[in-house]
């Protein structure tokens, strides 16, 4: 026959069932790491890690966006570096074309090395990084200028395209929009007509001065081609300053990812250390209790649960 359980023997139970349940839950820290892994664990902490992780998931979906749209700045920055290398070359072209020393055989290379730069222009503003074309707006599809030299400028547009991607910082502040490739290499006067910074046409008006002979108009039109110039170094300060300010929103996503990640740490993850020594503690005390209670009862744990 059994023996009855006494209500010292129930509170002995009672403790030692707590015991296990509390081995159960520094084995369950030590295990996954977390000090909270349920909601009982800790429910006033539950809201607040929610919402740490929430703002964990927006921080980094913003550090991908920052990373994924640098090296298309950088590009960008690229290109028009090279756009006004050419310019540039285009300018002193413009100058030796006046030289009494130029022969037709000079002049016919002349006029090839400034096709050639046409085309490297056209070629820029068709840039791409990341399987879209960088000066193509909207349109990031496709490029937006072709080379045509039946057209004024020695181009034809291809398309016309606006850019209305906004990237803003973590407050919703704007920080970046793109141009694109009219805006850079194609500028107009209100009437549309071609205004005196655009690229194609100062490039235009040189290979067609040279093509004719007209070493006039060829001088005439190193004005356009520093001015030109200028615009383009305006485009890649413009660039310049889109790349400062993607780096300063990743140094400060960077700065922010840290600090709610310590915070969730520190209101779910568990301290192994403390864990640890808990777990040796409660197992040597329900080793110790198991042990006592046999000697005064000369019954086991199996008896009590029978």
């Amino acid at each position: 026959m059994l023996p009855s359980v006494s209500g010292a023997n129930q509170q002995y139970l009672s403790d030692l069932q707590r015991m296990n349940s509390q081995l159960t839950d520094v084995t369950r820290e030590l295990s996954s790491g977390l000090r909270v892994n349920t909601v009982s664990d800790d429910p006033f902490a539950v809201v607040p890690i929610m919402q740490d992780q929430t703002q964990i998931t927006q921080l980094n979906q913003f550090q991908t966006n920052l990373n994924n749209l640098k090296p298309e700045l950088e590009t960008a920055d690229s290109a028009l570096q090279q756009a006004m290398q050419n310019v540039e070359s285009a300018i002193s072209i413009a100058s030796q074309s006046t030289s009494p020393m130029m022969d037709a055989a000079g002049r016919s290379q002349l006029v090839n090395q400034v096709q050639g730069i046409l085309t490297n222009l056209v070629n820029l503003s068709a840039t791409s990084a990341g399987g879209r074309y960088v000066f193509s707006g909207d349109l990031d599809h496709q490029p937006l200028y072709a080379l045509d030299s039946t057209q004024p400028t020695g181009v034809k547009q291809l398309a016309t395209a606006n850019s209305t991607r906004v990237i803003t910082d973590l407050n919703g502040s704007p920080i970046w929009v793109g141009k694109t490739a009219s805006e850079i290499f194609d500028d107009r006067n209100p009437d549309t007509t071609p205004a005196n910074d655009n690229v194609f046409a100062a490039v235009n008006s040189l290979l067609t001065a040279l093509q004719a002979g007209d070493t006039t108009a060829a001088q005439a039109s190193i004005t356009n081609l520093q001015a030109a110039d200028d615009h383009l170094n305006q485009e890649l300060g413009y660039y310049g300053i889109g790349e400062s300010r993607i780096n300063d929103n990743l140094t400060q996503v960077s700065s922010s990812l840290v600090s709610v990640q310590t915070d969730m740490s520190t209101l779910r993850d568990a301290d192994m250390a403390t864990a640890a020594v808990q777990l040796n503690q409660l197992t040597v005390q329900q080793q110790a209790a198991l042990s006592a209670r046999a000697k005064v009862t000369g019954l086991n744990l199996f008896d009590f649960l029978a």
